[in-house]
């Protein structure tokens, strides 16, 4: 699989799929490219997919600073650079969603449409005490404690009550593709990322939010208060599902992004 130096012993892992526009797939924090498997088949029909592991993300290493928002939104710009893409459509989900957001707020004209999934305008109390707990477990507990700890947070009830006899393959996956040393850096950072309504306020380019009315992390209020951030935004609510909207409801969120992106 292709990689880019972004640091000193640091290689970005990327992956490619289809021709077409491209758009730019940006993982959850606990996430690698293999989340993106079913969707970026069917996506690629339409589009030049582009995956890739953050640095602490599956394949590619944390390399030698802080994993701040501004080294994530340079390895993006890096990526796209190689790639010979001036523009592109960012598409992320959570974690993902921020640094797409804070790409888009540094550098709007490379930035054609921006698509966030599960973000909110600001983390509730509850949703930092929620990622408050999973850093104590990963560092008190280790990752597959922590994989276990974020189970109820990041998936919804229904999807949780469906796929009971598949959790611990879900959690095996997860241990595969991440390390504690990673998911630690990652949360480190993250703790550090800008205000997300401060950096919503700056983004002129039109954007789709598409949150879920039964997500643990993201409140409907705060749903609601980042579309209002943002200047040229829809929104879209999935009903019956928790944060992992494009897991738990593959084809309402794919035909919401195919949808938003074809109607420019």
């Amino acid at each position: 699989m292709p990689t880019l130096t972004v640091a000193p012993d640091t290689h970005l892992h990327f992956e490619t799929w289809g021709q077409g526009p491209p758009l730019v797939l940006l993982n959850g924090l606990s996430q690698s490219t293999a989340n993106w498997m079913s969707q970026r088949r069917r996506l690629a029909d339409r589009f030049q997919v582009i995956s890739y592991d953050a640095r602490g993300q599956g394949r590619t290493p944390i390399g030698p600073t802080p994993l701040t928002l501004d080294v994530h939104t340079g390895d993006l710009g890096l990526l796209l650079d190689a790639l010979s893409l001036p523009t592109a459509t960012l598409c992320g989900f959570s974690f993902g969603a921020r640094v797409g957001l804070g790409f888009t707020a540094a550098h709007p004209e490379r930035v054609e449409r921006l698509i966030l999934t599960s973000l909110g305008a600001a983390p509730s109390a509850l949703t930092e005490t929620i990622l408050r707990g999973w850093y104590e477990v990963l560092i008190r507990g280790g990752q597959e404690a922590m994989v276990w700890c974020a189970l109820p947070h990041i998936f919804g009830e229904r999807f949780l009550a469906r796929h009971k006899e598949q959790l611990g393959g879900m959690i095996r996956a997860s241990l595969h593709r991440n390390t504690l040393e990673g998911l630690r850096a990652l949360l480190e950072g993250h703790q550090g990322f800008p205000d997300i309504a401060g950096l919503a306020a700056q983004v002129d380019t039109p954007t789709l939010v598409i949150t879920a009315d039964h997500d643990a992390l993201v409140s409907p209020a705060s749903a609601r208060a980042l579309v209002s951030a943002l200047r040229h935004a829809e929104h879209l609510t999935v009903p019956d599902c928790g944060h992992t909207i494009p897991i738990e409801e593959p084809d309402v969120w794919r035909d919401a992004v195919v949808r938003f992106i074809t109607s420019a």
